[in-house]
């Protein structure tokens, strides 16, 4: 029997978000995204993400962009009543996903090795920065280390320049995806095994495997990309060019048929007469050249009549936004990547939405980020707590 339009795919899937931060978290929303349980075990005081940066009424910007559809138990692993409840929890749950650092788990008993042996049917997934196996294993780590040390920095910036990091926290991003990927395969051995397992995922191997293209390059070639700021080291023109009104446009033309078109779209016919930009090889070459001699026109258009002249055209482009135009971009908003859902003590929120469309099992956004603790009452009376037991625990500071 097929899936129905209506069919979440995970359903009936436990995932215990034991994580903080970023990457884990994301990890586990994607899953919730298509019809797993999610269900958030933060401490008592919270996700240290919820009061990072700017927010709205107590929510963090950062907190609400990675922890939708879920629910939420406050609970402190540092006594004994909670981490036992915490092995109640994990006894129902298919996935377990979180960050402690090695000293932590082996302080709580949670290693990999202690939740396998009481859990055999759990799939455990560590998050950490550097790995578990290594001379920089165990250190805690952030983004920008992660940056730094796999090559990301040097690689961006422009020519001849200092190293920049990216802006968004690209390294988490891209370890939360392979959370959910990690999950994803371990649930499919599971339904041949009946066993759970143990697993990784760093930010150093996500960020350092999200530079493929250019690691190929390296292993094969031994040819390290110089930063090229928003230019290319293989085309030209491949750049950002201002334009009148303060903007600017993005555009590739990395053939000649492409380039052709770009000269006649602007009335430089001229150029495709010059022997500096005959062929892709001398554009390359003269790229400078080519950028002074492109550049004049776009700083007498204004950004949006550019881009639609040129995508007349079928040139490639595309007007450098910020998140301000990003996110009402009708693009961005034909693909629900924004997405709008209101919230019990918020009310209206927008979270961003979800970038996998699948046809039969589409995705959700059907929860908005919790409040700490939100569920509580509900989670532990799915695991059979009695009202007295709850209370006990509230008064006892073991639950909030």
């Amino acid at each position: 029997m097929g899936f129905s339009h209506r069919t979440e795919a995970l359903t009936g899937i436990r995932v215990i978000d034991a994580a903080t931060m970023v990457a884990g978290p994301l990890g586990a929303s994607l899953l919730a995204d298509f019809g797993a349980d999610v269900i958030k075990v933060e401490p008592i005081d919270g996700d240290e993400s919820r009061t990072f940066g700017p927010g709205r009424d107590g929510m963090s910007g950062v907190y609400s962009g990675v922890n939708r559809n879920k629910r939420a138990l406050a609970l402190d692993l540092r006594t004994a009543a909670g981490r036992e409840l915490f092995h109640e929890l994990c006894a129902t749950a298919d996935v377990l996903i979180e960050n402690m650092l090695p000293a932590v788990r082996e302080r709580f008993g949670l290693t990999a090795e202690q939740l396998r042996e009481r859990h055999p049917h759990l799939i455990c997934l560590n998050v950490s920065g550097y790995g578990d196996s290594g001379p920089l294993a165990g250190r805690p780590a952030m983004d920008p280390v992660a940056q730094a040390l796999t090559g990301f920095m040097e690689a961006t910036g422009v020519p001849g320049g200092m190293p920049v990091k990216a802006g968004p926290p690209v390294a988490d991003s891209a370890a939360g995806y392979l959370v959910a990927l990690a999950a994803l395969v371990a649930l499919f051995a599971k339904q041949r095994t009946g066993e759970g397992q143990s697993g990784s995922v760093s930010l150093v191997g996500a960020l350092f495997h999200l530079q493929t293209p250019w690691l190929g390059q390296y292993l094969l070639a031994d040819y390290v990309q110089a930063k090229a700021g928003n230019g290319s080291n293989f085309y030209a023109p491949y750049n950002a060019y201002a334009t009148r009104d303060g903007g600017a446009v993005h555009v590739v033309a990395f053939n000649d048929r492409h380039f052709g078109k770009l000269a006649r779209a602007i009335g430089a016919g001229e150029l495709l007469d010059d022997p500096r930009f005959a062929a892709a090889a001398d554009r390359l070459a003269n790229r400078e050249a080519l950028d002074t001699a492109l550049a004049p026109w776009f700083a007498e258009h204004d950004r949006d009549d550019v881009v639609a002249l040129l995508c007349a055209h079928d040139i490639i482009c595309a007007p450098i936004l910020d998140y301000r135009e990003a996110v009402d971009h009708p693009q961005i908003r034909a693909l629900d990547l924004v997405v709008d859902i209101t919230h019990d003590e918020l009310g209206p929120l927008r979270v961003p939405g979800l970038p996998v469309k699948l046809s039969g099992t589409p995705g959700r956004v059907h929860r908005p980020p919790t409040s700490l603790g939100e569920h509580t009452t509900e989670i532990l009376g799915d695991l059979g707590c009695r009202n007295d037991r709850i209370e006990a625990l509230r008064a006892d500071g073991v639950v909030r």
